[in-house]
């Protein structure tokens, strides 16, 4: 059981630790350049419709590699994914066998308390899979399935990105996260492309500690 903390604030937010973060994540290469620019775009436009835009400086910075046809276009892709990765809160990695395990990003998430925020996923898809990618976990909400341990509702957005994994080598997704409980708290993401998928020794788990403030 989870025990709250209360803070005398005015103001309610849940801000999101650096715990454990990744200070960079790696660059994916062999991407083609133009499903994965279409992607990048849609990602900008789906978070500029949200209250989860990112900052100015760096859509600036995407667009000026997106709006333009590139020389090097192995060198524009990773320098989008330099942009983006900044900002992503979870990594997963699919291998050549199906095989899941994520990590966690080097992103710093603010989000309020009973706001639903979108936040970047990260998927590097070795294995070429076009499953769904699932999200579970303990303390998350699933339909029916609440209790006091379970605080946070986690979603991934599926417009207008399709169910299933493309299968392309790279994609970024988006995540979205309602924090419905206050106190100091942690969330552990799981994920798998379907049964028996997971990696072994659970590092298809990501524990993230969340401090949640309320007034």
């Amino acid at each position: 059981m989870h025990r709250a903390f209360p803070f005398p604030l005015l103001v309610v937010f849940l801000v999101l630790l650096r715990v454990d973060a990744q200070p960079t994540l790696p660059v994916v290469e062999d991407v083609e350049w133009g499903p994965f620019r279409k992607q990048c775009r849609q990602l900008i436009q789906t978070l500029d419709k949200s209250n989860s835009a990112l900052p100015a400086k760096t859509v600036s910075q995407l667009k000026a590699l997106l709006d333009r046809m590139p020389d090097d276009p192995a060198a524009a892709a990773s320098a989008v994914q330099k942009v983006l990765d900044a900002h992503c809160l979870i990594a997963v990695n699919i291998n050549a066998e199906s095989r899941v395990k994520a990590a966690r990003g080097p992103a710093e998430i603010q989000l309020q308390l009973d706001q639903p925020t979108m936040v970047l996923l990260k998927i590097q898809n070795e294995g070429g899979v076009t499953h769904a990618l699932r999200l579970y976990g303990a303390e998350l909400v699933r339909g029916d399935e609440r209790g006091p341990d379970r605080w946070l509702e986690a979603a991934l957005v599926k417009e207008p990105f399709p169910t299933e994994l493309t299968g392309r080598r790279l994609e970024y997704r988006l995540l979205r996260l309602t924090p419905r409980q206050s106190g100091k708290r942690e969330a552990t993401f799981q994920f798998d492309v379907g049964q028996g998928t997971q990696d072994l020794g659970y590092r298809a788990e990501v524990p993230i500690l969340f401090s949640v403030r309320k007034k």
